[in-house]
């Protein structure tokens, strides 16, 4: 008999109809203890029969992409093509809270399952929709797959060398990237649920483009090309700022190694290190003291670290430069995490049972910990079918939640739904990471309270983008896009006073939250022990860069660190190319919302119980948790996953393609025999489509040069949009590979949809809205807020202090 799920969603029952797309999604719910019954048409899911296999031996029940993503869930088989199975659904969603679905929009409403049909006979039910476009866009009903979500979303087009094609992410970072998006919303919509029942289930519907475009948010930012007309393009293994981002060491192993060219003590640190080297002899000459001067030569910085690097195998660069607190971090294997010491204190890696197969099997365990419900480890994918006697006997032995239809409940009118409005956070985050994750909570309604002070300046307000005017710490586009909707107070925290109002705060907020690496809220009075003694059902979450244990636990990284650590270099690109990875800082972009779902599971709980609670999300840990199947295919077949380009190992052709015009692309594939010999015929090549050799996967592989020659032949002198049209027509995936322009004028959704318009004292922001919507509504967007701009509101309407009171604190200090 299969153990109650234990974890803060123990008690949730979720219906997974979902393919590829958010399949992701529900084994991230299971791992929250959410009791997950997957339901599968006869023959099993797609997921079932995509390579590698265990032990490279074909089999539905031995595909990695099954035993990972499919694990902690219960495996129910339903033909839905058939009336039978569909009324056992209904039966099924009667009595369960969630349903989540990927199939092309119209095609469950054409069923008589979709979410009007099904909340009619359960008024509470939340349903998820995750599609390629949404449910709403111009290209609803267009196919898609992970490689056209990153293309046409912009993340694709800024990867690679500027010489190559622009490369995808690997391990399908389209699909990981759409799923954390729907888990963070669809809880959301949960909490919104728990605290206002009149209002019955909701809709969550996600797109995968949009979600994907969230990446981009800082290296290709929207206001690039509003204020600036800029296009950012792929640079190889220079960094968006034009700076080297990696290295190589004497061992033929790589690092990641931001050069401090703009912190003084660092930059000394940085000198004092290549000088006792013997490789810094250029420092020494004068205007390397000066920010600018340093800026303007960091090619020659870049120099000293390359002479430095060969002198040293990659282990001694990595661990000394952070004992000089210099950001260097290797580019890891899958193997080199699974040798890790840092993740093996720490627990991280699963060890799983399979009885079936009779063996064991170590995969990603959740990157997150909560102090009261310890999430799952117990991630055993099911064997086909493997509950469909239990799953409907037990509904037919207990009945049904509701034995007739209850007319749903009807809709307060009024102003738009906001989940989250009553909850207050006290946001101690800063940079890009922290701030991302408790805007989507300020975006839902709750009121965000950034804490912030010139003595710890977000360095997010000081660098990015600015405007043609000259610009100030209010005005940075990418400080906007991380903080909208939220309230400035500036509290001085190396100030007793500034301390005692920072507890105050917590006294009257419902959670907290701080990216800081190490005991730093510790040490000012403000950790969880301290906090929960004011505020009993706190509830307090941390996001340190490699967890607050280990002995990496004191180690500092960027986003670009954070990716190369966790093995988003290694497993893209091509394989004659330096491994160097994503250009935009996704750890940054990706964490966040696996915050918010650990934030928001953690509410939940306490809805049902009264209990707070602390939670440690480890940036690393949250993004090595989204390599796919990387991990299992080192552990389980002693295999690295190979760095294929733009290619896939299940579908052939699978690419991006040369197109008219200066660097312009066009992503398709054709996943299955009949998609390709659409696709054969459609670039003139009907010879192709009949061709023996090329009747099935395995041969289209073996002649994949040739294939790809040929689409190139014909996209090569058409216009991108154009081919993308065409092959979207035929029912293929296809899609532009999109640069900021793109998305600024040309595509059909981002610019009227997501990438909306702010403005604040005359200055107009472009701004991502949130990828996902509740109830057909995306949620309103407020600038962000001036430095201190709330420090009276807040001071005396939450904290009750008088005028006076405010002219003292900022008389003594206490307020910047």
């Amino acid at each position: 008999m299969t153990a109650l799920p234990t974890g803060p969603l123990a008690g949730l029952r979720v219906l997974d109809l979902a393919g590829e797309p958010a399949a992701f999604a529900t084994r991230v719910l299971a791992e929250l203890g959410a009791d997950v019954v997957h339901v599968e048409p006869p023959g099993g899911d797609r997921l079932r029969r995509r390579q590698p296999f265990l032990g490279g031996e074909e089999g539905i029940e031995r595909s990695l992409h099954h035993l990972h993503f499919n694990a902690g869930k219960r495996s129910v088989v339903l033909d839905l093509e058939a009336e039978g199975g569909r009324d056992a659904l209904r039966e099924l969603a009667r009595s369960y809270d969630v349903l989540v679905e990927t199939a092309t929009p119209g095609v469950m409403e054409g069923r008589g399952l979709g979410y009007e049909e099904l909340r009619a006979i359960n008024p509470e039910l939340v349903y998820l929709t995750v599609t390629p476009f949404g449910q709403d866009g111009p290209l609803r009903a267009v196919p898609g797959n992970d490689l056209t979500a990153v293309a046409t979303s912009g993340l694709l087009y800024l990867n690679g060398f500027p010489d190559d094609p622009p490369v995808r992410p690997g391990a399908e970072q389209g699909f990981h990237m759409g799923s954390l998006v729907a888990v963070a919303t669809l809880l959301v919509a949960l909490v919104g649920r728990e605290r206002d029942p009149a209002r019955g289930g909701h809709r969550v519907d996600v797109s995968l483009q949009a979600a994907a475009s969230m990446a981009t948010l800082q290296t290709a930012n929207a206001n690039l090309y509003t204020w600036h007309g800029a296009i950012p393009r792929r640079q190889g293994i220079v960094s968006q700022s034009g700076n080297r981002a990696i290295f190589q060491c004497a061992d033929g192993r790589w690092v990641s190694f931001v050069v401090p060219l703009g912190a003084p003590a660092l930059w000394d640190a940085f000198v004092e290190w290549v000088t006792e080297e013997g490789v810094g002899e250029v420092f020494a000459e004068p205007g390397w003291s000066e920010a600018a001067y340093r800026a303007a030569h960091a090619a020659e910085a870049a120099d000293a670290i390359d002479r430095l690097c060969a002198k040293h195998d990659r282990a001694h660069m990595f661990h000394e430069g952070q004992r000089r607190r210099m950001l260097v971090m290797p580019l890891s294997t899958a193997a080199d995490l699974v040798e890790s010491e840092q993740l093996a204190e720490r627990g991280f890696f699963n060890r799983v049972r399979h009885e079936a197969l009779g063996r064991d099997l170590v995969d990603v365990g959740p990157p997150y910990r909560f102090s009261r419900t310890p999430t799952r480890t117990d991630l055993r994918a099911p064997l086909l079918g493997e509950h469909t006697q239990a799953v409907i006997s037990q509904l037919r032995g207990t009945g049904s939640q509701r034995d007739t239809p209850v007319r749903p409940a009807a809709r307060p009118a009024g102003d738009p739904w906001r989940p989250l409005e009553g909850i207050r956070v006290a946001d101690f985050c800063w940079l890009i990471a922290g701030p991302s994750a408790t805007r989507v909570l300020a975006d839902h309604g709750a009121d965000v309270i950034k804490v912030e002070s010139m003595a710890r300046l977000d360095n997010i307000r000081a660098f990015g983008v600015q405007p043609t005017e000259p610009g100030s710490m209010d005005t940075n586009g990418v400080f906007n896009d991380c903080n909208a909707n939220k309230r400035s107070l500036t509290l001085d925290l190396g100030h007793p006073r500034g301390i005692e109002l920072a507890k105050e705060l917590v006294r009257c907020s419902d959670i907290v939250t701080n990216n800081f690496t190490g005991d730093r809220m510790d040490r000012w009075g403000l950790g969880y022990d301290d906090l929960r003694k004011i505020k009993p059902d706190i509830i307090m979450l941390t996001m340190p860069a490699m967890g607050a244990t280990g002995p990496f636990r004191r180690y500092g990284s960027y986003g670009n660190g954070l990716i190369a650590y966790s093995g988003l270099n290694q497993n893209m690109g091509f394989a004659d190319r330096p491994p160097t990875g994503m250009s935009p800082l996704y750890s940054d972009f990706s964490a966040p919302y696996a915050t918010v779902a650990a934030l928001m599971a953690a509410v939940l709980h306490r809805e049902r119980t009264g209990e707070g609670q602390f939670i440690e999300v480890a940036q690393a840990e949250a993004t090595i948790n989204l390599l796919g199947t990387d991990i299992l295919e080192c552990t389980a077949n002693g295999d690295l996953s190979p760095r294929m380009g733009n290619r896939s190992r299940d579908d052939v052709p699978h690419g991006v393609f040369r197109c008219a015009g200066e660097d312009r692309w066009c992503a398709v594939a054709a996943r299955d025999d009949p998609e390709w010999r659409r696709l054969a015929e459609l670039v003139g090549r009907s010879d192709l489509a009949t061709d023996a050799r090329l009747a099935d996967v395995a041969g289209r592989r073996a002649h994949e040069d040739e294939i790809e020659s040929a689409i190139t032949a014909w996209t090569r002198t058409r216009d991108a949009w154009d081919v993308a049209g065409l092959f979207q027509g035929a029912g293929l995936p296809a899609g532009v590979v999109e640069d900021l322009a793109d998305m600024m004028t040309r595509d059909p959704y981002l610019p009227s949809r997501h990438i909306v318009p702010v403005e604040r004292n005359g200055l107009v922001f472009s701004t991502h809205a949130q990828p996902a919507s509740i109830d057909g509504r995306t949620p309103s967007l407020r600038a962000a807020p001036h430095f201190g701009e709330h420090n009276e509101e807040i001071l005396t309407s939450v904290l009750g202090l008088s005028s006076r009171d405010v002219s003292a604190l900022v008389a003594d200090g206490v307020l910047s």
